[in-house]
């Protein structure tokens, strides 16, 4: 029992005309649906990992939050080619930072970090044959440049309750650690001294979109999870939606006029029953 992985997110865009111009040119992603002020895009189709990006809720903000301000703040995909990656992301009005390298397991990642618009940040590690988790779009298109979403990530201030929480609604942790140091520091454009600690969690077939919590310490946060533009909800799929809602409503979670959840970071989680693949 529990959620599995992420079918799609909505993101509240300021200008949604220009945030489908950027999901496109930048990260490689196409309109599959429009209904009415509501476009959904995905990648090479995939059937999940999508985005649906809705008009902003009430007066948008002008300012972008930063990485490590609380709220869903982070998407996640894979690049074949972080340079490329760079590029796009930049001509199409967002920015890049540095690709850095770092040593993960008996390996070395490569990774960059990215913002593009509406106070959504990007984590784009770079696709190595073997070296990363399922991708519906890889396998439909071994070629293209990027995956659907890999992971939607929240930052929060009470890691370990978030954490908990998740995991009574089903999700395994994969990876729990800080990070810290020059290297990260120069990844996420933190301050000198900061940590990052990440989680990583996953359903049990580890398929995307998977889901990640991120804190910080050193840093100068302000809370941004109200925010009407940003990461406004995940829908979720579940194998048992009524069961699952039980687990998180037990867990602390706030249930919404909409039949909707309220977690940590005031993520918005809207349970879904599993679809075919």
């Amino acid at each position: 029992m529990g959620l599995l992985y992420i079918r799609e997110a909505v993101v509240g865009c300021a200008d949604v005309d220009r945030a489908v111009r950027f999901h496109c040119e930048a990260l490689g992603f196409a309109v599959v649906e429009r209904d009415g002020e509501e476009i959904l895009l995905a990648a090479a189709d995939a059937p999940a990992g999508r985005l649906r990006l809705v008009p902003a809720a009430g007066s948008a903000a002008t300012d972008s939050a930063r990485v490590w301000d609380p709220g869903p703040r982070l998407f996640g995909l894979y690049s074949h080619d972080l340079e490329a990656t760079a590029q796009a992301i930049e001509a199409a009005g967002g920015l890049a930072l540095p690709r850095v390298s770092y040593p993960y397991g008996a390996a070395t990642m490569t990774e960059m970090v990215g913002y593009g618009l509406d106070s959504v940040w990007w984590t784009i590690p770079r696709a190595v044959p073997g070296g990363h988790r399922p991708s519906a779009a890889y396998e439909a298109e071994p070629e293209r440049l990027h995956s659907e979403l890999h992971s939607a990530v929240i930052v929060v201030e009470d890691h370990d309750a978030a954490v908990a929480f998740f995991a009574a609604g089903g999700l395994d942790t994969v990876f729990d650690g800080q990070m810290a140091g020059a290297d990260f520091e120069r990844l996420v454009g933190m301050p000198t001294g900061a940590v990052l600690r990440l989680a990583f969690l996953s359903g049990p077939d580890h398929q995307p979109a998977r889901f990640e919590i991120m804190s910080f310490t050193g840093v100068d946060a302000t809370d941004r999870s109200q925010d009407p533009v940003g990461i406004q909800r995940l829908r979720f799929a579940c194998d048992d939606v009524a069961a699952t809602r039980d687990a998180l409503l037990a867990a602390g979670a706030e249930s919404l006029p909409d039949g909707a959840l309220r977690g940590p970071a005031g993520v918005v989680l809207e349970l879904v029953a599993e679809a075919a693949r």
